[in-house]
């Protein structure tokens, strides 16, 4: 790069940072959450206002090609692996297997209805979807792993606001995104090797399975009887916590590294290795607590505001199309949660506040849907439904918890 081009990206990075720091926090005092604030400010800074009000500014200071955005790109992209690592922390494989068969039904259930549905969706309004018979299939993979998804940062963070991480229901809810999204990532990561222009492995879809499952089960493993007296060793005999944090970012790259060789999506590697750790996590929080806020606080306004910027939300909005997706998308996952819920033995009240609190799709549909759009698997008006979607079903988490359970005053999530 030369020194004009650090100079645009200094500048370039500074916009970003201010613009989402500015209307992050003006989400946060309306009571939404932070990152509908921060893809406001790609909006601001994209396509779909800068580009229309002074189109010379946005081609300086966001052109979109070249070692400026490759450079964005890059950071955001890395910045975001040290993320999703924390996010793999909320998933807890004992919790799970302590809650047995409620979190197994609640998961499973509420997993495989909104998949359905999802799937389905594309082959009964493929004119709204806007697929042709060459790409449904593919289009309703990805649909329906979407829509199977749960955020579980933003879950997490809702309950902790509302007191009830530790309650009987909120155990079940971030158990049950174990489920979730290993269904979810693992089904995405077979579309991504299978189709599209990218694709990597096309007619082996059931051989990308097998190494997906074989690589979560294998990392999962490791974390379980391996990592735990390395991380140990390191915490007790390096320096702390630098150390101790540099090991789990080299965790991090290397499972994303994993991941993507064998033609998956990097960030699938570093949520594996996340919940690899979240034995480790619980034992010494405060490294991984660092980590955390200094990802949230840089690498992730970066990663949102840029996703906004390689869009024209104008151009590619659809409100029909949006509509559909957001309505298929509370129907599925409310009313499969709530059946598994009564298969579970649950009440009516708790299996609907359950499935209020995982219908979020929060950071991680958002994150997945940039994925797809990236890899040419959706069209813009599709990408932009999606990403809709995941705000809406964020916003939604929070007061549908409050008004079941009839607790008052809860504060927006962050993610």
């Amino acid at each position: 790069m030369t020194p004009a081009d650090w100079t645009v990206l200094s500048l370039h990075l500074a916009a970003m940072l201010l613009t989402a720091l500015v209307l992050g926090q003006v989400a946060r005092k309306l009571g939404i959450p932070a990152v509908v604030g921060e893809i406001a400010g790609g909006l601001v800074l994209g396509p779909t206002i800068l580009g229309r009000l002074s189109p010379e500014t946005f081609a300086w200071l966001f052109p979109p090609t070249g070692p400026v955005t490759s450079a964005r790109d890059a950071i955001a992209r890395v910045g975001m692996l040290f993320f999703i690592v924390t996010i793999g922390l909320d998933i807890s494989v004992s919790e799970f297997r302590r809650l047995g068969r409620k979190a197994l039904s609640v998961g499973s259930v509420g997993t495989f209805v909104p998949l359905i549905l999802g799937f389905l969706m594309c082959y009964v309004f493929p004119t709204v979807i806007g697929v042709t018979d060459k790409d449904r299939f593919s289009t309703a993979l990805f649909m329906g792993s979407l829509l199977s998804l749960s955020a579980n940062p933003v879950i997490a963070r809702i309950l902790l606001d509302m007191g009830l991480f530790k309650s009987d229901i909120g155990r079940t809810i971030m158990s049950a995104t174990l489920v979730d999204d290993l269904v979810g990532w693992g089904l995405f990561a077979v579309i991504l090797a299978e189709f599209g222009p990218q694709a990597t492995a096309k007619g082996q879809g059931a051989v990308v399975l097998g190494m997906v499952f074989l690589f979560i089960g294998g990392t999962i493993l490791l974390g379980k009887l391996l990592l735990p007296r390395i991380m140990e060793w390191i915490y007790e005999t390096l320096p702390r916590p630098s150390a101790f944090i540099t090991a789990v970012i080299l965790l991090a790259l290397l499972g994303a590294a994993g991941s993507e060789y064998l033609g998956l999506h990097s960030f699938l590697g570093a949520f594996i290795v996340g919940i690899a750790l979240a034995d480790v996590a619980e034992r010494h929080p405060e490294p991984f607590a660092t980590i955390a806020e200094f990802a949230y606080a840089v690498f992730t306004p970066i990663f949102f505001v840029s996703m906004a910027i390689k869009a024209d939300f104008i151009k590619g909005f659809d409100p029909w199309l949006v509509a559909l997706i957001t309505v298929v998308a509370f129907l599925g996952k409310i009313s499969g949660v709530f059946v598994g819920g009564k298969m579970a033995g649950m009440d009516n009240r708790q299996s609907l506040a359950v499935g209020c609190g995982l219908n979020a799709r929060g950071i991680l549909g958002i994150v997945m849907a940039q994925a797809a759009f990236e890899r040419e698997l959706i069209d813009l008006r599709l990408y932009v439904a999606c990403v809709l979607m995941c705000v809406f079903t964020t916003m939604a988490a929070g007061p549908g918890l409050a008004l079941i359970l009839g607790r008052r005053g809860v504060p927006a999530a962050e993610g």
